[in-house]
C-alpha cells in the first residue's frame, strides 16, 4: 500500500510521561504520492473520562469525527489534530449540550485541504472539560485518506472499554478485508479475514488487550491492494 504507520495508544505502551510510538517506516517500492515519513516519536496523555466510543469517517475534504459519551459530569470537549503524533493543536470545541442523540452521540467535522491528507496521517484525541475542574484526554484515533476506488479510509483505535484494537475501514465498493497480528520474530498470532459491504464497517481484534509486552505489526489489507501497517509496542 501507500506507508506505514506507527502509532501509540494505551493499548500499546503506557510511560509516566505518556504513550510513545516508534518512527515512521518508508515501505520499499510503495507509491510516493501518499507517503509520509516522520522520524519524531508520537506521544499522547493518558485518559479515562466517560467515552465508550471513537471513530472517524471521511467525506469529501473531511474527516467526520464521532463518539459517544456515557453518563458523566461534563462540561465540553475540545478536539485536538495532530499530523506527526507529538505536537497537537485545537481544532474545535463541542459543548455538552450539542449531542445529535438521547445517547450522547457527538460529532465534529474536520475539513483539511487533499494536500495535507495525501501526505500525512491525521492523529486525534479529545479533551474532555469536567464541571468540576478536571481535564482528561481521550484515547488516540488514527485515520489515513485513501480516496482510492475501493478504499476511501482507514482507521485504528483501541476499544474505549475492554482496549482491544478496533479497525474501522470504510468502503466505496464490497471488498475483502484481511487483518494481521504479527509478533517481533515474524509468528502470526492473529489472522482474520471478512467480506465487507460498501460503507462503513467496524472490526474488533477480540482478545489483543491479552497481547503479552512487546513490539507487534498490525497489517490491515483491502483486496489485496491498500495496506495499512503499524508497529504497535505494548508494554
Amino acid at each position: 500500500m501507500k506507508r506505514i504507520i506507527p502509532f501509540s495508544l494505551y493499548l500499546l505502551l503506557v510511560m509516566p510521561a505518556g504513550l510513545f510510538a516508534n518512527p515512521r517506516i518508508p515501505v520499499p517500492g510503495e507509491n510516493s504520492d501518499t507517503s509520509s515519513y516522520n522520524p519524531a516519536l508520537s506521544k499522547s496523555l493518558m485518559l479515562r473520562g466517560t467515552l465508550s466510543s471513537f471513530n472517524a469517517a471521511y467525506g469529501k475534504n473531511y474527516f467526520e469525527l464521532n463518539w459517544n459519551s456515557v453518563a458523566g459530569d461534563f462540561d465540553h470537549f475540545d478536539i485536538e489534530r495532530s499530523l506527526d503524533g507529538q505536537h497537537y493543536e485545537t481544532i474545535g470545541t463541542v459543548d455538552n449540550k450539542t449531542a445529535v442523540s438521547p445517547e450522547g452521540r457527538f460529532s465534529f467535522r474536520d475539513h483539511f485541504r487533499v494536500s495535507v491528507a495525501l501526505n500525512n496521517d491525521f492523529y486525534y484525541r479529545l479533551k474532555e472539560y469536567e464541571t468540576n475542574g478536571n481535564m482528561v484526554y481521550s484515547k488516540v484515533l488514527i485515520a489515513r485518506m485513501f480516496n482510492t476506488r475501493s478504499l476511501a479510509s482507514l482507521s485504528v483505535t483501541p476499544d474505549l472499554l475492554v482496549n482491544d484494537i478496533l479497525v474501522h475501514v470504510q468502503l466505496r465498493e464490497n471488498a475483502y478485508v484481511v487483518m494481521k497480528v504479527i509478533d517481533e520474530q515474524g509468528n502470526l498470532l492473529m489472522k482474520e479475514g471478512q467480506k465487507a459491504p460498501n460503507g462503513a464497517n467496524t472490526y474488533a481484534l477480540e482478545g489483543t488487550h491479552n497481547l503479552q509486552p512487546g513490539l507487534y505489526t498490525l497489517e490491515v489489507t483491502v483486496n489485496s491492494k491498500e495496506r495499512m501497517v503499524m508497529k504497535l509496542l505494548k508494554g
